[in-house]
């Protein structure tokens, strides 16, 4: 076995377990992120019919801020089932 062939067998897992999480982190990101945010702008036009009172105690009491937790955490376990996915889908 040459020295070629062995570098390639040592760093080609490497180098494919880098492509898949460049792949897995481009569509996450990208097809996350319109979802989110169509998600979120369908919320904010349908509280937009409140009155101002209504929407500041919302504001006040956290909605907002809950609403973008819920949205980061729905986003965090998408993007692990997904990598567990991906990997299963290219070594298999």
């Amino acid at each position: 076995m040459s020295w070629a062939a062995w570098l390639v067998s040592v760093a080609g897992p490497f180098v494919i377990q880098a492509l898949i999480a460049l792949g897995v982190g481009i569509v996450t990101v990208s097809g996350l992120d319109l979802a989110l945010n169509t998600a979120m702008s369908w919320c904010t036009n349908a509280l937009g019919g409140l009155s101002s009172a209504i929407v500041n105690v919302l504001a006040i009491a956290g909605f907002w801020q809950g609403f973008s937790y819920i949205a980061g955490a729905f986003a965090t376990r998408l993007a692990m089932v997904g990598g567990g996915t991906f990997k299963k889908w290219f070594l298999q």
